[in-house]
């Protein structure tokens, strides 16, 4: 088993540095700019907005309420693993942004994910696609901008997509 792990870990790592290492200033932007839509500011925001429209009042509830379940869950698994983030246990790694609490799993691909699959509760198909794309690219971002290894953001999204998946069977 130890073995396993030790190839997850090299695998992670080797993953993580090819991507971190793909740097354009155009990407720099997108990806800068893409990382927030996973964060709590646009997450709350976005929750609210949908509470206020009388169409969407029920999905930006069930959004709300996912996201601090989401949120607090990733919080409490943060520290108990305690996984330092990639540019401080790695040399020579120049994250374009930083954050203060700790890496493993990503909360922004968690509410991502969940967001993703609490609104496509009541969207076509088509427009379903498009938000798990966008997902799974806020997940990309976070390995890109140097913030998050590959298994974070995995562990992430399977977080934030089983947690929604259980509440939006109760709500």
């Amino acid at each position: 088993m130890k073995k396993v792990f030790c190839a997850i870990r090299k695998a992670d790592l080797r993953l993580f540095l090819a991507i971190n290492r793909l740097r354009s200033n155009w990407q720099n932007k997108s990806f800068s700019l893409l990382t927030n839509l996973g964060g709590l500011y646009f997450q709350t925001s976005l929750a609210l907005f949908l509470t206020l429209l009388p169409s969407t009042r029920n999905t930006g509830l069930k959004l709300g309420i996912t996201q601090l379940v989401v949120a607090g869950s990733v919080q409490l698994i943060k520290h108990i693993v305690s996984r330092v983030r990639p540019y401080i246990a790695l040399a020579n790694i120049i994250p374009l942004k930083t954050e203060r609490d700790y890496s493993f799993p990503s909360g922004h691909t968690a509410a991502a994910f969940s967001a993703a699959l609490t609104i496509n509760a009541s969207l076509p198909l088509a427009i379903s696609i498009i938000t798990f794309a966008l997902a799974a690219l806020i997940g990309y971002s976070r390995i890109y901008i140097g913030v998050h290894y590959p298994s974070d953001v995995i562990v992430g999204g399977l977080i934030g997509y089983g947690i929604a998946e259980i509440l939006l069977m109760v709500l």
